[in-house]
């Protein structure tokens, strides 16, 4: 079964409710090893973690490389989704991803943003489909990526916490 196929049969629409129903809370639990800690989302488990000079194990990627890797992972899926709406075939997807984050901004040290400071991809689609009807993906799913909006706007973020002893 190819995309086009998969998306004709409804795909669309079921991941369109399969999402609204699964974007649910989920929590982090601190290890008791260094930084690490362990994100239980959906029933699944991430390790997120930091190299030994930040004080972590190394067994997880960290969470900046996360921000870049729901980035990536959010196009590329996207790709495959809407690719039999634009009459795309889709032979190989490759998203690439990087960006500039200056350590001194979260450790205090220069009066520099925490945050990345620009963050850049890249899509490389092979396909034998007309170059136009690519481009038109790339252009629909650059407009609804939502990790890609939620990057560029602000949402708002309130923070509640609990101490106990």
């Amino acid at each position: 079964m190819n995309v086009r196929t998969m998306a004709t049969n409804g795909l669309i629409a079921a991941v369109y409710i399969a999402m609204t129903a699964l974007i649910q809370p989920f929590g982090f639990t601190w290890s008791g090893e260094g930084v690490r800690s362990v994100a239980d989302i959906n029933g699944k488990q991430v390790i997120i973690d930091e190299p030994p000079s930040l004080g972590g194990t190394d067994q997880g990627p960290n969470p900046v490389e996360l921000v870049l890797a729901a980035l990536g992972g959010c196009i590329n899926v996207l790709v495959s989704l809407f690719a039999s709406h634009h009459e795309v075939e889709l032979k190989k997807v490759q998203v690439h991803v990087e960006g500039d984050l200056d350590p001194d901004g979260f450790m205090e040290k220069a009066d520099v943003r925490p945050g990345f400071l620009e963050i850049r991809y890249h899509i490389d689609i092979d396909s034998p489909s007309d170059p136009k009807n690519v481009q038109a993906l790339i252009e629909h799913v650059e407009r609804v990526c939502p990790v890609k909006d939620t990057l560029r706007g602000v949402p708002t973020v309130p923070i509640t916490n609990q101490t106990t002893s």
